[in-house]
């Protein structure tokens, strides 16, 4: 992580905290979230676009809450907005990240990488 680009979308507590494990590694952190943190810009996190995230990052982490607004906030559309061989990684909500758009995504190479522990369809195991 030492020297990439780290996106943070989602800077509520949670991830303000891997806002901090981040800063911790030496990456360069861009976040995203429609209420900016103080101490995410403190530690030195600038905050930009979406579609600076999608553009710019190496990896990308989605720590938002499930909305009608951030439904699907990675899909097919977003696919050629990311920088190629982006890892996502998701531990926030399924929802997010809709699943079709993430196997192109992996398959096509535009992502070079996954880490969930949600899925978008878990509510049918686990609820």
């Amino acid at each position: 992580i030492h020297g990439k680009t780290v996106g943070v979308m989602g800077t509520g507590k949670i991830g303000q905290i891997l806002c901090r494990i981040i800063n911790g590694f030496g990456a360069n952190l861009l976040a995203y979230d429609v209420f900016e943190s103080d101490a995410v810009k403190n530690m030195g996190g600038k905050y930009v676009s979406q579609d600076e995230i999608y553009k710019n990052c190496d990896v990308i982490f989605l720590m938002m809450p499930l909305l009608p607004a951030t439904k699907h906030t990675i899909n097919e559309k977003v696919l050629p907005k990311l920088k190629k061989g982006v890892i996502l990684v998701n531990t926030s909500r399924g929802g997010l990240i809709d699943t079709k758009a993430l196997e192109k995504g992996i398959q096509s190479g535009i992502i070079g990488g996954c880490g969930l522990d949600v899925y978008e369809n878990d509510g049918d195991y686990f609820f």
